[in-house]
């Protein structure tokens, strides 16, 4: 390997003293330095302006056609590429004459009779000095520059970021959301969507650190959860799918804490999955009626044999509302470096503030004494009763939807058997074909919102063989969803749900004719009662015979048709 030769720093010496000048330039030559010779102003301005590399000039006051000050007020030293340090020699030591060359522009002085030694030591300590300045500044310029080129690109990023989370948000009424980013990116998302079948789907997400890193975790989070909700996907699968995509796709340290909400005004159930986050709040009057604790991992942590989708689910109640928040909230610390606390927030929300985010916001600005709080932080409520207008008769949604506009008929079956039910959603199998043949977007709503209790009946009922009536008991959500996972584990390939879809067209008068069924022993649902709207089961078979033309349980009572025109 070559090693570069270290660089010969280059000396202008100007004295009209030939003899001197030689015995300079003879001095620092043994020194290692090249030297450049000027017996006067004039061949020091020539040699400037022909040499762009002078590192030093050493310059004698006294010049036979001026003074040196001469030469540093000249336009050739001023126009030099990298203004080279200048040492003055002169028998002068006043202190006023000493003022005038310093505020000249000289960087150092030596006083005749010269000490060589004294001038080496000098030489060398300046041009290391001036490297050293000059190194600074180069670096400083890269480092503008590179600041620069960061802010463009940041601002590139941020404008997509911000894109994709427009693109993605819906503003439905009863639903707040507060976000205070703790930068220019945020690593907290709030998004709120309604699916096909008219449920509502809720995402409260934090992504490990801030900033951009934070917010390039979220990005997959914000598609998956839209595009999986566009096609009616339960949010066990939702979650499923997002920490599939976190595990493959991003490093081992990334992850992100999140809570998901599913609420169905059908069944009126609340389903809510909790990894790593703060307790989610069911609120009534100031007084915390539900707490849903997280109870599993952040999402991008397990792999998909590890990774459990399991949800809370509850009774929607009539009144109240759903809150939910991030760490960044209760972890926000004052000048004492007391948090915010779980408590404080609780005890906000028993004072009934008129604007709970409002009040929260207020509070946590006075606690810290300052806006810019260490983490991001989100809060968000939902008022239910707000999204669906009226919950107390739910069961009913609006049917004067458009006809279908399909001139042509088609057929179209699927039957899934054993894991394979657990694994795969036909309702939004079904949702994806129709919406792939251009029917309207309520027609498609509604067909989803009957087809979904048709296949929820086949497989809870029919298949898996649960009955409703656990529900009615206490803890009756938690039994029957616990009875039913412990119930699908052991599903085999004789267990099947088998779906089919006709279009009969009649000169603008067709029917869409729904069939679901199963292997199970058959059974016949009971008579809705006067008092259906208030009971925990018998929901689903009421909303299928609301919103279609005729509804069929074909004997044993495991094949259910439904027409809807």
């Amino acid at each position: 390997m070559f090693e570069l030769a270290p660089k010969v720093s280059r000396i202008l010496v100007v004295d009209d003293d030939e003899m001197l000048n030689y015995l300079f330039c003879s001095f620092l030559n043994s020194r290692g330095m090249e030297t450049f010779v000027a017996h006067n102003i004039a061949a020091a301005k020539h040699l400037l302006q022909t040499e762009d590399s002078i590192e030093l000039i050493l310059l004698d006051y006294q010049l036979t056609d001026g003074v040196g000050m001469d030469l540093l007020a000249s336009s050739a030293l001023e126009t030099y590429l990298g203004r080279p340090p200048v040492i003055m020699i002169s028998a002068n030591e006043e202190p006023e004459f000493l003022e005038q060359c310093f505020s000249g522009g000289v960087n150092d002085y030596i006083i005749k009779p010269v000490n060589l030694s004294l001038l080496a030591l000098k030489v060398e300590a300046l041009i290391k000095s001036v490297s050293m300045q000059r190194l600074i500044r180069r670096q400083n310029e890269e480092l503008e520059n590179f600041k620069r080129d960061a802010e463009r690109e940041e601002q590139v990023a941020k404008f997509t970021y911000e894109y994709l989370l427009r693109q993605n948000s819906y503003v439905l009424e009863g639903v707040d959301i507060w976000l205070k980013s703790f930068a220019a990116f945020s690593g907290d998302m709030a998004l709120v969507k309604k699916s096909p079948s008219g449920h509502l789907y809720f995402i409260l997400a934090d992504a490990t650190g801030h900033g951009l890193s934070a917010a390039i975790t979220i990005m997959p989070v914000v598609t998956i959860f839209n595009s999986m909700v566009a096609k009616g996907f339960h949010i066990q699968k939702i979650a499923t799918e997002i920490n599939r995509k976190l595990v493959s796709d991003t490093p081992a340290d990334r992850f992100v804490a999140a809570i998901l909400i599913e609420i169905n005004p059908f069944r009126r159930e609340l389903s809510v999955w909790n990894g790593g986050m703060p307790p989610v709040l069911w609120v009534n009057n100031g007084d915390v009626k539900h707490k849903i604790d997280s109870g599993h991992m952040a999402l991008g942590i397990m792999d998909d044999d590890m990774f459990d989708a399991n949800v809370t689910t509850l009774d929607l109640p009539k009144e109240g509302f759903i809150f939910a928040f991030t760490d960044g909230l209760t972890e926000q610390e004052d000048d004492r470096h007391t948090p915010f606390s779980y408590d404080r927030v609780i005890s906000i929300i028993k004072q009934q503030p008129e604007n709970l985010l409002q009040e929260l916001s207020r509070q946590l600005c006075d606690h810290a004494g300052t806006e810019d709080y260490t983490d991001d932080v989100s809060a968000c409520i939902i008022h239910p009763a707000q999204v669906f207008d009226d919950l107390s008769d739910s069961t009913v949604i609006n049917v004067a939807t458009k006809s279908i506009s399909i001139s042509n008929r088609f057929d179209w079956s699927v039957k899934l058997a054993g894991q394979q039910l657990k694994n795969c959603e036909i309702p939004s199998l079904c949702n994806h074909f129709l919406q792939q043949l251009g029917v309207d977007q309520q027609l498609c709503q509604k067909i989803f919102a009957v087809l979904a209790e048709m296949v929820s009946n086949a497989l809870d009922h029919g298949v898996l063989n649960l009955p409703s009536s656990i529900k009615e008991g206490p803890d009756g959500f938690a039994q029957y969803f616990c009875e039913r996972d412990a119930r699908l584990t052991h599903l085999t390939d004789k267990d099947f749900v088998s779906l089919s879809l006709q279009w009969i067209p009649n000169n603008g008068d067709g029917r869409l004719v729904l069939e679901v069924e199963d292997s199970g022993e058959g059974y016949t649902p009971s008579e809705s009662s006067g008092e259906s709207s208030v009971k925990f089961s018998g929901r689903g078979t009421s909303l299928i015979k609301n919103l279609s033309e005729s509804v069929e349980i074909i004997s044993p009572g495991n094949k259910i048709r439904a027409i809807i025109k």
